[in-house]
């Protein structure tokens, strides 16, 4: 595997409401690894995942991917190139599962069979197969998330942007799904609240703070006791792919002191 990024991201800054929200953030994506996006709410994790599929504009610095900056591909091919779930869905009324993951190949040179077995294929990883053509709003909010998987599965990009992915799922589709991506060889930049699934899956973390990048390095170089300390606010220790906790740090305590 080569060692060159499939996607750069180049001295980021974007605001959101006049407010900063990601700061001179730049990070190297390497072919068919899993990126993980880390840290506590307000990090910054999906403003930045929102600029890589094209929802928001950064003020400075650029994203390339192959070495060209995303502003001289049109949406239509980026899109090509790069998949997103994001939080949140779109309109559903009238949809069933089956229009929902179809929708997504239309923008695909794919003839209509294929588009079909396409999606027959994608609801069948999901486990929605008995439900293809069942109103989409009658869906619970697992089973939503496992159809818009669905969708990006069918449509099988070369980057695949996460936005905290395992919401609203139970154990089983956590692991399922995750394992579908890695047993594809893709690349997945994706932001985790779960540190032990992020430990899991990411060949590298990525820990931002306050819009800014931190840390980043292998799982288990980055999450150590001082950090989650000092970015979490909790006591613990990350042991293998399982994040134990003593609990919550208080203002005016230090774990870590007590520990020396």
């Amino acid at each position: 595997m080569s060692d060159e990024p499939i996607l750069e991201i180049c001295d980021l800054s974007v605001d959101v409401g006049g407010q900063p929200y990601v700061r001179d953030l730049s990070l190297r994506v390497k072919r068919g690894q899993f990126h993980g996006l880390l840290g506590p709410n307000g990090a910054g994790k999906t403003t930045l995942l929102r600029v890589l599929y094209r929802a928001l504009r950064p003020q400075a610095g650029e994203v390339r991917l192959h070495g060209r900056a995303q502003s001289e591909y049109s949406p239509i091919e980026w899109s090509r190139h790069v998949g997103a779930l994001v939080q949140g869905g779109g309109l559903l009324a009238g949809l069933t599962p089956a229009d929902i993951v179809e929708i997504g190949l239309t923008m695909r040179d794919i003839p209509c069979e294929k588009r079909r077995e396409a999606t027959q294929d994608a609801l069948q990883l999901v486990g929605l197969q008995d439900k293809a053509n069942q109103d989409a709003e009658s869906l619970s909010g697992g089973e939503l998330q496992r159809c818009y998987f669905a969708q990006l599965l069918a449509c099988d990009p070369e980057v695949y942007v996460l936005d905290e992915p395992t919401n609203h799922l139970d154990l089983h589709y956590q692991l399922r799904l995750l394992d579908e991506v890695r047993r594809r060889g893709r690349t997945a930049i994706v932001s985790f609240h779960d540190l032990g699934l992020a430990a899991r899956y990411c060949d590298t973390v990525h820990l931002m703070q306050e819009g800014r990048l931190v840390a980043e390095g292998m799982p288990e170089d980055v999450l150590t006791r001082e950090v989650l300390y000092k970015h979490y606010r909790v006591d613990g220790v990350l042991e293998g792919h399982s994040l134990k906790l003593e609990g919550p740090v208080l203002d005016g305590t230090s774990p870590l002191q007590a520990a020396e």
